[in-house]
Protein backbone atom coordinates (compact mmCIF):
# COMPACT_ATOMS: atom_id res chain seq x y z
CA UNK A 1 0.00 0.00 0.00
CA UNK A 2 1.19 3.66 -0.71
CA UNK A 3 1.41 4.97 2.42
CA UNK A 4 1.96 8.87 1.47
CA UNK A 5 -1.84 8.18 -0.87
CA UNK A 6 -2.85 7.25 2.04
CA UNK A 7 -1.57 9.91 4.42
CA UNK A 8 -2.73 12.55 1.63
CA UNK A 9 -5.93 10.75 1.02
CA UNK A 10 -6.56 11.66 5.29
CA UNK A 11 -5.34 14.95 5.17
CA UNK A 12 -8.19 15.73 2.31
CA UNK A 13 -10.78 13.86 4.48
CA UNK A 14 -10.07 15.88 8.05
CA UNK A 15 -9.52 19.15 5.78
CA UNK A 16 -13.09 18.94 3.90
CA UNK A 17 -14.49 17.88 7.60
CA UNK A 18 -12.92 21.15 8.70
CA UNK A 19 -14.19 23.00 5.91
CA UNK A 20 -17.78 21.71 6.43
CA UNK A 21 -18.00 21.93 10.37
CA UNK A 22 -15.30 23.50 11.83
CA UNK A 23 -16.54 21.75 15.46
CA UNK A 24 -17.07 18.57 14.19
CA UNK A 25 -13.68 18.38 12.25
CA UNK A 26 -11.39 19.40 14.86
CA UNK A 27 -12.89 17.20 17.30
CA UNK A 28 -12.73 14.43 15.13
CA UNK A 29 -9.17 15.37 13.95
CA UNK A 30 -8.25 15.58 17.94
CA UNK A 31 -9.98 12.09 19.07
CA UNK A 32 -8.67 9.93 15.78
CA UNK A 33 -5.12 11.36 16.09
CA UNK A 34 -4.55 11.12 19.93
CA UNK A 35 -6.11 7.35 19.75
CA UNK A 36 -4.21 6.58 17.32
CA UNK A 37 -1.04 8.15 18.75
CA UNK A 38 -1.88 6.40 21.72
CA UNK A 39 -1.69 2.69 19.97
CA UNK A 40 1.35 3.69 17.88
CA UNK A 41 3.02 4.31 21.23
CA UNK A 42 1.65 1.73 22.93
CA UNK A 43 2.21 -1.26 20.06
CA UNK A 44 5.94 0.35 19.55
CA UNK A 45 6.91 0.04 23.70
CA UNK A 46 5.65 -3.71 23.39
CA UNK A 47 7.09 -4.39 19.98
CA UNK A 48 10.35 -2.64 21.85
CA UNK A 49 10.06 -4.96 25.16
CA UNK A 50 9.05 -8.29 23.97
CA UNK A 51 9.74 -8.78 19.84
CA UNK A 52 6.78 -10.10 17.78
CA UNK A 53 6.39 -11.21 14.10
CA UNK A 54 3.97 -7.67 13.48
CA UNK A 55 4.89 -6.03 10.07
CA UNK A 56 6.46 -3.42 10.27
CA UNK A 57 3.61 -2.14 7.53
CA UNK A 58 1.53 -1.63 10.63
CA UNK A 59 3.93 0.79 12.53
CA UNK A 60 3.66 2.83 8.94
CA UNK A 61 0.02 2.68 8.88
CA UNK A 62 -0.45 3.78 11.82
CA UNK A 63 2.00 6.68 11.82
CA UNK A 64 0.09 8.18 8.83
CA UNK A 65 -2.90 7.37 11.07
CA UNK A 66 -1.57 10.45 13.58
CA UNK A 67 0.07 12.28 11.61
CA UNK A 68 -2.79 13.25 9.10
CA UNK A 69 -5.18 14.95 11.54
CA UNK A 70 -1.71 17.05 13.08
CA UNK A 71 -0.99 18.26 9.84
CA UNK A 72 -4.51 18.87 9.10
CA UNK A 73 -5.06 20.59 12.55
CA UNK A 74 -1.94 22.94 12.03
CA UNK A 75 -2.70 23.83 8.62
CA UNK A 76 -6.27 24.51 9.20
CA UNK A 77 -5.67 27.00 12.33
CA UNK A 78 -2.46 28.66 10.13
CA UNK A 79 -4.26 29.68 7.32
CA UNK A 80 -7.90 30.56 9.53
CA UNK A 81 -5.77 32.54 11.99
CA UNK A 82 -6.99 30.34 15.00
CA UNK A 83 -10.04 28.32 16.03
CA UNK A 84 -13.17 30.16 15.39
CA UNK A 85 -15.45 28.29 17.56
CA UNK A 86 -13.15 28.39 20.93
Amino acid sequence: MNYALAFVGQLILYLFLMLFDEYFGTLLALLVGSIALAVWCLSYLVEWVQASRVSPAYYRYLLTCWMAPLVALTGFILLRGGIGWL
